[in-house]
């Protein structure tokens, strides 16, 4: 007959702030607890798993296996459905409640999450926000690793336990000052582009992508300047330092400078990005499935596609 599981919630507790926060000190500053007391309750897990689940050293602190990154994922989703059902069971609110931890690598999220969070957090009062820019490799560890709740990213090289749904089809587009010369033409070729100063978004992905289209049709660009963030790209677009060409665009076509700036779609059959979402394969938390829910339901909405130059 199959042994009874005899864990506490206080043990998976402790057991999925470790694998967090990569040390027993840190979760148990977390938890105010004695980090003997948490030390004690990685060992009872440990001992009701039957394996080593996080490798022990001097240097390091503590690593996760995989399988101590799934089974604190699995934890949390308990814990979750456990508080759900006892706030359901003394009718104390039917609300969202917690911290909810969003990772992004897209440039111009700012552009949209608060549309999408900002009604979540009204009818949610209890509800906590912690939102990070990542590059497409931070965001993906950052999630295994308990640390981010959901991400949002390009889906490039994708990390086994990942699941992901699509948000957008992002072609590329070039970004011209007002007035300038190209955007008497529609769509533009790239050939015509690669005769202007470049300036080229310096972040991982974004680098490779850019340099990748103009290879791809035996072209070199002429980059005079890079910089790693979108605004500022935007701001040299307006002030006349030269082009650029990115994926997805803001609601707006002025730069931080004041300058009107024009998104042109490129020539057809060059390769774009699929901005997804993705969160631990398992059972997620019940918070993380509402924002599921509210970015996709928000992404089929008409306004969404003005985030590309398919929407223009």
């Amino acid at each position: 007959m199959p042994r009874t599981p005899n864990l506490s919630l206080k043990a998976m507790r402790a057991f999925a702030r470790v694998v967090e926060h990569g040390s027993i000190s840190g979760a148990a500053a977390e938890l105010n607890t004695a980090a003997s007391a948490v030390a004690a309750a990685v060992d009872q897990v440990e001992a009701e798993m039957g394996a080593t689940l996080l490798i022990r050293t001097r240097a390091r602190g503590i690593a996760p296996t995989p399988e101590a990154v799934t089974l604190a994922a699995r934890f949390r989703a308990l814990l979750d459905d456990y508080r759900a059902v006892m706030e359901d069971g003394r009718a104390v609110s039917s609300g969202l409640q917690g911290t909810l931890r969003i990772g992004y690598y897209a440039p111009v999220a700012p552009a949209f999450l608060p549309r999408i969070l900002a009604p979540m957090m009204r009818a949610h009062p209890d509800l906590q926000l912690v939102l990070s820019a990542e590059n497409n490799d931070s965001a993906q560890e950052r999630l295994l690793a308990g640390k981010l709740d959901i991400i949002l990213f390009a889906g490039q090289d994708l990390r086994h336990n990942i699941q992901t749904q699509l948000l957008l089809d992002l072609p590329p587009y070039v970004l011209a000052p007002a007035g300038h010369a190209i955007t008497a033409t529609s769509p533009v070729l790239l050939k015509d582009v690669a005769r202007h100063p470049i300036i080229q978004l310096d972040l991982p992905l974004a680098r490779p992508f850019l340099e990748g289209l103009f290879a791809g049709r035996g072209l070199t660009p002429n980059i005079v300047a890079r910089a790693d963030s979108t605004e500022m790209v935007r701001g040299l677009v307006g002030a006349g330092v030269g082009l650029t060409i990115l994926a997805m665009r803001p609601f707006t076509d002025i730069s931080y400078g004041g300058d009107t700036l024009c998104a042109l779609p490129l020539e057809p059959g060059l390769p774009g990005f699929q901005l997804l979402s993705g969160w631990v394969a398992d059972r997620p938390r019940r918070l993380v499935t509402a924002f599921q829910e509210a970015l996709h339901d928000w992404m089929r909405e008409p306004e969404a596609r003005r985030l590309t130059i398919a929407g223009a």
